[in-house]
């Protein structure tokens, strides 16, 4: 393990002073090649040109001298503010538990070109709650870190002359649904990955290669106050290649890893899989001519945890047809697998491991189960009134695949399985989900969920059946 993480800083060290190196290889842009025709002015404005003309050098020819363009005259700046109210009522399905909150994050975004395409961006992240902090009219003396640096990478075409373009720094990441590896831009704060990026996009083939640090073992040329948390150094990489075989059909294969030293034993894990879709166009969209959609993937995991070998598996699948009736319309459906741990005491380790997601929107509105230990499946229905004005209608239904597992929070946070006993069924959620778009940079979204216990909740003396709402507004520059 530790040759591993060895080899894991020496090639980020490597892949940064290549970088540098790199960009100051670059060369130097040339200044603007001046028109012809054009006279400069001389240096002193009242010297007349030649005796032949004894005309002034202004009067000439009246064109305006070329002006060399600025550093950043290629800069474009854009931005964020979203707004979202939410409500959760009897959370966990416990009565009386309530969490009403306003949540607000904030984007700005700079992002400079170069001549040879190079990149630079930087975002700013400002996420907060309302009335999260001590108020600033009352205590001055306290401050809470809530603005971060969300990207800060560079990007550079043909990486030293390879057919690859390298990402190095802060980034997201975002694989296929996003249902192992995604931003998380639905929460507040979202995700990011410290590391590097490389890909190969030619025809119908891109293929993606990545190295992460999760967490960094004993940097102590920082003061870190939870040095506890970042005893063991945690790494994530892996690679995803997608091939689009025809705009209705692209196959993804993939593999990740993710490794992190721990003391007296390993915990490595190992996830290869497959997806197959339609969804070709940019943003993991269905090319809009096409009445049918689907995404169906498949996972298998392998490795060690804390001495137990792993033996897990997953899959997940979304399909849905469009038609119009005067007014587009769409039925869909999506099921979901994850294996659980069926015996805790016989050296496997069963239960899927669903890593870095972004679960909203796939298993219901309300987010009250994740992808471990899950057997699910849902049914929904979205008219659109307008191209901008959109109503969906959806049913969830989640139970757990074991029954000795526990269940897991939208998070992966297992709550205990003792409680719910043998029993596996956890819920049932109905929702109803509003989209308006009244400008391009202007987007409302209102959802609200009602999810109802099932009998392993009764089990468990659960109190209350679920509710979650919202309304978030979308501001865009």
């Amino acid at each position: 393990m530790k040759t591993h993480s060895t080899k894991i800083r020496f090639l980020a060290i490597v892949l940064a002073i290549a970088s540098v190196t790199a960009l100051g290889a670059q060369k130097p842009r040339k200044g603007p090649i001046k028109p012809a025709g054009v006279v400069v002015a001389p240096a002193t404005p009242a010297e007349p040109l030649k005796a032949a003309t004894a005309e002034s050098a202004t009067s000439v020819t009246g064109s305006t001298p070329a002006v060399t363009a600025k550093w950043y005259d290629s800069v474009k700046i854009t931005g964020m503010v979203r707004v979202r109210p939410e409500v959760k009522e009897n959370f966990a399905f416990d009565a009386g538990q309530r969490y009403n909150f306003v949540g607000q994050k904030v984007w700005l975004r700079a992002e400079k070109e170069f001549d040879d395409k190079t990149k630079l961006v930087i975002t700013l992240q400002d996420a907060r709650i309302w009335g999260g902090q001590n108020p600033t009219i009352t205590d001055s003396s306290t401050e809470q870190q809530a603005t971060d640096i969300r990207e800060a990478y560079v990007q550079m075409k043909n990486f030293f002359y390879t057919p690859f373009d390298l990402k190095l720094g802060r980034q997201k990441l975002e694989f296929g649904e996003e249902m192992l590896v995604g931003s998380l831009d639905w929460s507040n704060v979202g995700r990011s990955f410290d590391g590097f990026k490389l890909t190969w996009d030619k025809g119908i083939n891109n293929f993606q290669a990545f190295s992460t640090i999760i967490q960094e073992s004993n940097s102590n040329d920082l003061n870190n106050t939870a040095n506890s948390l970042n005893k063991q150094g945690m790494y994530f990489s892996g690679f995803y290649n997608q091939v689009k075989f025809h705009r209705g059909f692209m196959v993804d294969l993939f593999g990740l890893a993710r490794n992190q030293d721990v003391d007296g034993h390993s915990n490595q894990l190992y996830t290869g899989g497959l997806r197959f879709s339609n969804r070709t166009d940019a943003g993991n969209k269905t090319p809009a001519d096409m009445w049918f959609d689907y995404s169906i993937e498949g996972a298998y995991q392998g490795g060690q945890k804390a001495g137990k070998e792993i033996q897990a598996y997953g899959a997940v699948a979304f399909v849905g047809v469009k038609f119009d009736l005067g007014v587009k319309m769409r039925f869909g459906g999506q099921g979901a697998y994850s294996s659980g741990d069926r015996n805790p005491n016989d050296g496997k380790y069963e239960t899927f491991d669903s890593l870095y997601p972004t679960p909203h929107y796939q298993f219901g509105q309300a987010d009250m189960t994740s992808w471990r230990n899950l057997t699910g499946g849902g049914l929904d229905y979205t008219v659109w009134f307008t191209p901008d004005f959109s109503v969906k209608l959806d049913y969830w239904y989640a139970m757990r695949t074991s029954g000795n597992d526990s269940w897991y929070s939208i998070g992966g946070t297992p709550y205990a399985s003792a409680a719910l006993g043998t029993e596996k069924e956890l819920y049932q959620e109905a929702g109803v989900l509003i989209n308006y778009k009244p400008r391009d940079y202007l987007m409302f979204q209102s959802g609200y969920a009602y999810a109802m216990r099932g009998k392993a909740m009764n089990a468990a003396n659960k109190s209350g059946d679920y509710q979650f709402a919202y309304f978030m507004s979308t501001f865009i520059f």
